[in-house]
């Protein structure tokens, strides 16, 4: 990741073009819902739309037998709620505690760097945003799948009609 390309667009946009780039069984249903009546966002386009299609693909992976996704948007004036829920599998109480960490897996090898949620993070956290799992894995404790919930403010305080932003570290 280079820097984000930050430019006015719409949420809705973003999640309909993410999930266009998804393929997924008959047996999985998605339904996408928006209680927004202002779509606009001040965020990078096609790097929000990388995350929402990779986390779009966990949980479908957490779905072999299907299942549904349900991804809502909402929010107010000043930010905005991406939430996507799955009825999958769900992940194990001792493993969320570790998804952000980099080249963590619980995929057979091969099959998952460990990159992704990581990446998804960092992204979301340079957008000032914030990411929340939650889970539950045992069918004993209700029903199982994943909610994974994503706040972002709807402009950045540096807002321009091109901005960049690239993180670096000084020496001493």
């Amino acid at each position: 990741m280079d820097g984000l390309k930050f430019r006015g667009t719409r949420l809705i946009k973003i999640l309909q073009d993410s999930l266009g780039k998804l393929s997924y069984p008959k047996t999985i249903i998605i339904h996408l819902k928006s209680s927004l009546t202002d779509e606009s966002v001040w965020m990078d386009h096609e790097q929000m739309a990388m995350v929402f299609l990779d986390l779009a693909k966990n949980a479908v992976e957490a779905m072999p037998h299907g299942g549904t996704l349900n991804i809502t948007a909402g929010g107010d004036d000043h930010q905005v709620i991406v939430t996507l829920s799955d009825t999958g599998k769900g992940i194990s109480k001792e493993n969320l505690p570790l998804l952000f960490t980099p080249f963590f897996t619980t995929k057979p090898v091969g099959e998952g760097t460990g990159l992704g949620l990581p990446q998804a993070f960092s992204i979301v956290k340079g957008h000032s945003g914030d990411i929340s799992v939650e889970s539950n894995a045992d069918p004993q404790q209700g029903p199982t799948g994943t909610t994974v919930r994503i706040t972002l403010p709807r402009r950045q305080k540096f807002q321009d009609k091109e901005a960049r932003v690239i993180l670096h570290e000084e020496g001493d």
